[in-house]
């Protein structure tokens, strides 16, 4: 299995830098041979030539072959580098802090004895990692979550002030006007309304005290493909997967509440209704559906790439729009990656109901209506301890998954990301490289990742004409790296997806 980026090439360096990923961000950098300063790959400079850079899988080696660290994208404080542990050992923490709302309850001091430092200490260290003092971001954070807000959602501009944090309607338009030179409602001028009237006769009809979020997606977008994906694995009681629709439950910070993703008929995108008392947290459900269906990739970039394979370029005219599924929960994916094992989509998701029906928490009906979704995915800790052979599990598989509930109930904060997690799960027992592959693939949007041995890409390829092994797969599919995992999805697209 090969999902990190100390595996890739120069060359295939060079096509990440182009799209600009942030998946990349932290897992190379790149040195400019005409300015001699390195940058990281989300910079917002011009592409420079590929004559004209040299990649490096660290900051330290970059500066030991004497190239200056980029002032606009600071390479130091990329994932992974030195200052980027110090922010998630400190100053991350302080963050989130202030995302739930510490300085409006308290004062910096009131922070920092929180974090268990003095309030200097703490504005030194803050300043010195982030660039800004604490209140400049705190204020900046506040004026983005009011821009996302009225751009996306459909909250008066009081609910809007309310959820952005600030104390009153007042400040929140003298904000605005100050950092942007405008009232805020002159950002919504123009905008598609969003209307909750007259939907009386469509699937998953929004209620008068529904919010609703419009998620845009980079064109092209193939929503039909992310139907069908979500259909055939939709979990009985979890989820429900319709005409252009899919809904859960999800909790947030405690409180429950119903997503419904619509995907968007006059534009590429989804739109997403909130309900119930979890609502409030509009911000952190966006986020999940926007990695549930991958909306922020440039697939425009990708696919020029992988078109160029004969292989696939069928595929990418026929469909420009195919996007890389993601998932909503990691521990949930792992779990439902497990149970996935050689056996069928079907078995799968009667083993999935079985699990949620018996362990999962209980949803209000009020909230559900007819949906049929009831309940929430069982948490790890609610796992921990069970006899899963009760619900039709083998030993082996039960054990399995009572070890990665073990895993993720014991996680530590900040240590769930990316290769980390991926090494944590690799050694429970009886997990293979598909397992491996494709939870790096949806669970960890790895766009690099390729499950070669999957029984569905094989079928595909014994259609279209392609490598017969496995290992002949893996070898042609260097051409399509680093993005393996969206060939994935045009090979599962054959399939009828």
């Amino acid at each position: 299995m090969m999902t990190t980026m100390e595996q890739l090439d120069d060359d295939l360096c060079y096509r990440a830098l182009k799209t600009r990923d942030r998946r990349f961000d932290g897992r190379f950098y790149t040195a400019v041979l005409t300015t001699g300063i390195f940058c990281r790959p989300i910079c917002p400079a011009a592409t420079p030539k590929r004559t004209n850079v040299k990649f490096y899988p660290t900051v330290e080696a970059a500066m030991t072959h004497g190239f200056r660290p980029c002032l606009r994208c600071r390479p130091e404080a990329a994932p992974k580098s030195p200052a980027s542990l110090g922010v998630r050992a400190t100053v991350a923490r302080a963050v989130r802090l202030i995302e739930q709302g510490a300085l409006e309850t308290g004062s910096v001091l009131d922070l920092a004895a929180r974090l268990g430092m003095g309030d200097r200490h703490l504005r030194r260290l803050f300043r010195q990692q982030t660039g800004v003092t604490i209140r400049q971001h705190a204020r900046a954070r506040r004026l983005l979550r009011a821009r996302q807000l009225i751009a996306e959602s459909s909250l008066p501009m009081t609910g809007i002030a309310d959820a952005a944090g600030f104390a009153s309607l007042r400040r929140f338009n003298d904000a605005m006007k100050q950092a942007y030179g405008h009232a805020p409602t002159v950002f919504r001028r123009g905008m598609l309304p969003i209307d909750k009237t007259g939907r009386n006769n469509m699937p998953c009809a929004a209620r008068d005290d529904d919010l609703i979020l419009r998620l845009n997606a980079h064109p092209p977008f193939d929503a039909q493909y992310l139907q069908g994906f979500f259909r055939a694995r939709a979990v009985p009681g979890l989820e429900f997967a319709g005409d252009g629709v899919y809904a859960r439950g999800f909790c947030s910070k405690g409180a429950t509440g119903l997503v419904i993703c619509r995907f968007m008929q006059d534009r590429p995108g989804v739109e997403v209704i909130l309900r119930g008392p979890g609502r409030k947290a509009s911000l952190e459900i966006g986020e999940r559906v926007r990695n549930l269906f991958d909306l922020d990739t440039n697939i425009s970039t990708i696919n020029a790439q992988l078109a160029d394979d004969i292989l696939l370029r069928p595929m990418v005219s026929a469909r420009p729009g195919l996007r890389m599924p993601g998932c909503w929960e990691r521990f949930e994916l792992a779990v439902r990656a497990v149970l996935g094992q050689r056996i069928s989509l079907a078995a799968a998701r009667t083993l999935a109901g079985r699990l949620v029906a018996r362990y999962g928490a209980v949803l209000s009906r009020s909230l559900t209506e007819d949906l049929g979704v009831t309940h929430l995915f069982p948490t790890p800790d609610r796992l921990v301890g069970e006899n899963l052979t009760s619900i039709g599990l083998t030993r082996r598989q039960a054990q399995t998954v009572a070890d990665m509930a073990e895993l993720f109930a014991g996680l530590a904060e900040g240590k769930a990301d990316g290769q980390n997690m991926l090494d944590m799960v690799a050694r429970i027992k009886g997990i293979g490289p598909w397992t491996l592959n494709y939870f790096a693939l949806r669970g960890l949007s790895d766009p690099d990742a390729f499950p070669a041995t999957d029984l569905g890409i094989a079928k595909a390829l014994a259609i279209i004409g392609g490598p017969d092994t496995s290992k002949a797969l893996e070898k042609h599919a260097q051409r399509w790296r680093p993005w393996r995992a969206y060939a994935a999805q045009y090979l599962w697209s054959v399939l009828g997806g």
